[in-house]
């Protein structure tokens, strides 16, 4: 009887340092497991919502980018300027995409890292966010004067089929809007895009400068005429660096 019982109390102590050791072998979530492998270096700091503003264009940019360091893009993968650009471009354009899905949910740094190198891969493989026109003439028109009024609006649809496109392609310039919110807010614009996604606080040689900007000859060939046009007579040109003539319309 002595022998039974304290059978019975081994066995008890065995099923309880085995359940104790169970409740310390819980699964865990495969992120847990997940090694960064670096490429938040690549990420230059957000920009607060309150001074995610263009000077030039007077407007604030709805969506928060995030903008690369170009420099050491350039530099890790031996990317020409245009497809550092191309990079940061489609990337934003899949992030807000992939935060559209489920607004609840918190993008990790592994999302963020698979997106990183998918998107590399596309443009890679030539599936370029803005893929420039190889018309002689292309028709630089600048779209932010256009938001929230009416009237510049429809002059501006009445541009885009006019005569002088005959002679040239368009292709809409927007400093503040990324392409898919000028896609919402201008349906009917079907045209190639210069957007927001595209600008960048370094030059093609890698190095800083003051505000966002971007490099036409690095997309355009020099064989091509540019054409920027605008509604106003005082259109800045110090963010689109290159050879172009402006004009009203």
């Amino acid at each position: 009887m002595i022998k039974f019982i304290l059978l019975l109390a081994l066995l008890g102590l065995i099923a309880s340092c085995s359940e104790v050791a169970t409740q310390g072998l819980k699964p865990r979530a495969i992120e847990d497991y997940y090694t960064p492998t670096g490429i938040e270096k690549y990420f230059l700091t957000d920009i607060p919502s309150w001074a995610n503003f263009d000077q030039k264009a007077f407007c604030y940019r709805p969506t928060n980018i995030r903008y690369f360091d170009i420099n050491a893009l350039m530099k890790s993968y031996g990317l020409t300027y245009n497809k550092a650009l191309q990079v940061q471009a489609t990337f934003n354009e899949e992030y807000n995409e992939f935060k559209s899905t489920d607004v609840k949910r918190t993008i990790t740094l592994k999302d963020e890292e698979l997106l990183f190198y998918k998107v590399s891969e596309k443009v890679t493989n030539k599936i370029l966010f803005f893929d420039p026109p190889i018309f002689k003439r292309v028709n630089l028109v600048w779209l932010d004067e256009v938001i929230d009024d009416a009237k510049k609006e429809a002059k501006l649809k009445s541009f885009l089929n006019s005569k002088i496109m005959d002679d040239g392609v368009p292709v809409l310039v927007s400093f503040c809007l990324t392409r898919s919110e000028v896609e919402k807010r201008f349906p009917t614009f079907n045209t190639k895009m210069i957007t927001a996604e595209l600008f960048s606080v370094f030059d093609s040689a890698g190095n800083k400068t003051p505000g966002f900007k971007m490099e036409l000859n690095q997309f355009f060939a020099p064989t091509q005429k540019l054409f920027y046009y605008s509604q106003s007579n005082n259109l800045s040109n110090e963010d689109l660096l290159g050879l172009y003539k402006i004009l009203n319309y």
